[in-house]
């Protein structure tokens, strides 16, 4: 009876809660405390989904969160010098492994979605529970009438009673357990931030929690609550799980427990920033100590200069070094470097001055909004050819750098139609994008051409390489100039094709 009774409630409950109106939102999408933002275009350009990979080592739900926001923005001049501040603060602290374990303690969550689920209070839409203490009133007063049409059997008016709630029950069960798994997950998280903040004496820039008040979630919620009242065997739980269910327990402890989220909402952020913010900050603390990297310098003008600058994601990266205060045309062979350079550039620009440090040995810049070129595709479905989305890529360039500073990587302009068009089009466009001085435009091209029609509004450089012996030998470093050799016909003949 009670296997049964159960594996109804979870068939119809799941039934009920796949036309649920839940959204899957992240941290970045509630928060707009930042300067610029990361389109979609340069976050896959610039290898951010495999820089998250490799180098988010963070220990709980709210950290994965606070990081991908960081790699999405870029902060401002006075976040950034605070950032740093709590980086060095944290660094130099003896408490640092205290905060580790407790962070590691909180680990990750494994059902529901804290943002999703509490950020903006409890998120579930349904009359059902809208309207549920009409509707419980409502039932009292049926099964009253019931009583009264027969009072000599109790039977009735408590079946009646029972059966209504069931019926509510499981109408609500599949929404409410929805974020069941986020309330454990969250009030694990301010056991552990409690004891983080009694038992260390850190003090950062962004306003601490204060938990006296929502911590008393736990007491309103512990009835719908994972694994509360399970009826796993014991008679306790199966107790507990008959008295949620045909009392309709488990929606009177939501109701309360929504009350106190809505009523302390602000309270609640602070409690997932917070955390995600402290475990992010001990992640760039590791970071940094088991790289090459230094805490980056922020001025008040748009010029970029780095000594040593490396790759993040490229073990044994070539350091490059380079003041760039205007735009830059760069030539060069195959495979000698252009992209990766750029990409390096543009990934260090945005840890500069979203994460406080760089991979170089110094690196100083200003605030720059960020927009890249750097793979573009054809879409048949659209059917837009590769030149087509390029120049609508090229267009919306062109609009953010005449409104805002932006450094701006754009690679093999306009290489998908023929060589005079290219040649004559990339010309003028570069010539116009040169005309935005807050922007620094980094071009690169096998078109020497380009470059020679440039140089007056544009620094040259090229990478180069040696051909020794049929094989290609590159030294991967930035020069000045435009390139004087060319390999496309030679590595075609080591692949094998046949070049007369």
């Amino acid at each position: 009876m009670v296997k049964t009774l159960s594996a109804l409630k979870y068939t119809i409950s799941n039934l009920f809660s796949e036309k649920s109106d839940f959204t899957l939102t992240s941290l970045h999408e509630q928060l707009y405390d930042y300067t610029y933002e990361i389109d979609a275009n340069t976050y896959d350009d610039l290898l951010l989904p495999q820089f998250e990979k490799q180098y988010n080592k963070t220990f709980t739900s709210c950290g994965d969160e606070v990081f991908n926001h960081w790699l999405r923005s870029i902060k401002s001049k006075d976040q950034i010098r605070t950032l740093q501040t709590d980086i060095s603060s944290l660094s130099a602290s003896p408490h640092t492994a205290k905060i580790e374990k407790y962070l590691k303690k909180i680990g990750k969550q494994f059902r529901g979605n804290l943002t999703s689920d509490l950020w903006n209070g409890f998120s579930i839409k349904f009359w059902v529970i809208d309207k549920f203490y009409l509707l419980y009133t409502v039932n009292i007063l049926l099964s009253f009438c019931v009583f009264l049409l027969n009072t000599q059997v109790l039977f009735f008016p408590i079946a009646f009673f029972s059966i209504f709630n069931l019926i509510l029950f499981i109408f609500t069960n599949g929404k409410i357990s929805r974020i069941s798994g986020s309330i454990q997950y969250f009030l694990t998280v301010c056991v552990r931030l409690n004891k983080i903040l009694k038992k260390t004496s850190i003090e950062f820039s962004i306003p601490v929690p204060d938990l006296r008040e929502i911590i008393k979630l736990g007491g309103s919620s512990f009835l719908f609550r994972d694994g509360f009242g399970n009826p796993a065997g014991d008679i306790i739980s199966i107790i507990l799980d008959y008295l949620r269910t045909f009392f309709c327990l488990e929606l009177f402890a939501y109701k309360k427990a929504s009350k106190i989220v809505n009523k302390n909402r602000d309270e609640l952020r602070k409690v997932i920033y917070f955390t995600g913010y402290l475990d992010c900050l001990l992640n760039t603390v590791r970071i940094m100590e088991n790289n090459e990297t230094v805490l980056s310098t922020i001025t008040e003008n748009y010029s970029i200069e780095f000594l040593e600058m490396k790759h993040p994601l490229i073990e044994g990266s070539v350091g490059q070094s380079k003041n760039l205060e205007r735009g830059v045309i760069i030539t060069g062979l195959n495979m000698a470097g252009k992209t990766t350079f750029m990409k390096s550039l543009g990934l260090n620009q945005l840890i500069a001055t979203s994460f406080g440090f760089a991979f170089a040995k110094n690196y100083t810049t200003g605030i720059l909004s960020i927009l890249t070129s750097l793979k573009i595709n054809d879409d048949i479905l659209k059917s837009q050819s590769r030149y087509y989305a390029e120049a609508k890529r090229l267009s919306f360039i062109k609009e953010h750098i005449s409104a805002l500073p932006c450094l701006c990587l754009i690679d093999e302009i306009l290489s998908g139609t023929n060589s005079d068009d290219r040649i004559y089009g990339a010309s003028l466009i570069l010539k116009e994008f040169a005309s935005n001085p807050q922007s620094i435009i980094i071009a690169a091209t096998h078109d020497s051409t380009i470059a020679e029609n440039l140089k007056n509004l544009y620094d040259l450089v090229y990478f180069d390489g040696e051909i020794q012996d049929d094989k290609l030998i590159f030294d991967y470093m930035l020069k000045d100039g435009i390139v004087s050799k060319k390999n496309g016909l030679l590595i075609l003949k080591l692949l094998g094709i046949a070049i007369d």
